[in-house]
């Protein structure tokens, strides 16, 4: 089969802006996430695209973890359908382009943390869902 097809959400660019680890070979295997993202407008070569601003910490103060880790990346993307709404494109990019974001970093983590055994460097599967709905929440706790 051909993979033919475009997807209506293009990856257009994407950069690390910060990415520090710290391994410990003789620390616990856990994996206590904090994450945090904005929706941003960026211009690139005369277009503006809508992105993301990820960022991610692992095991953030926790003692003796195998593994610690900020990670910060901007990704920029096109939602190619002429029909959505821009409210509904900005919604399908973010529940979409975290997903491939988290993905990314999941592969970084992996490919960078080789003084680890491979079950302590696999960051858990997470619910892009309920991770934005956590962080609406928190912001507007925030606000208030």
């Amino acid at each position: 089969m051909k993979l033919t097809e475009s997807s209506i959400l293009q990856l257009k660019a994407i950069k690390v802006l910060n990415f520090r680890i710290e391994e410990n070979i003789k620390g616990k295997k856990k994996f206590n996430l904090d994450g945090d993202f904005e929706v941003v407008g960026y211009k690139l070569e005369n277009d503006v695209y809508k992105g993301i601003e990820f960022k991610l910490d692992i095991n953030k103060g926790s003692k003796n973890a195998a593994l610690k880790a900020h990670i910060e990346i901007l990704a920029l993307f096109n939602v190619v359908d002429k029909e959505m709404s821009e409210k509904d494109k900005t919604r399908f990019m973010l529940y979409n382009g975290l997903s491939i974001v988290y993905g990314i970093i999941r592969g970084m983590i992996y490919q960078a943390c080789s003084a680890l055994p491979p079950d302590y460097r696999v960051l858990p599967a997470v619910n892009i869902k309920d991770f934005i709905k956590s962080c609406i929440e928190e912001k507007l706790k925030e606000k208030l």
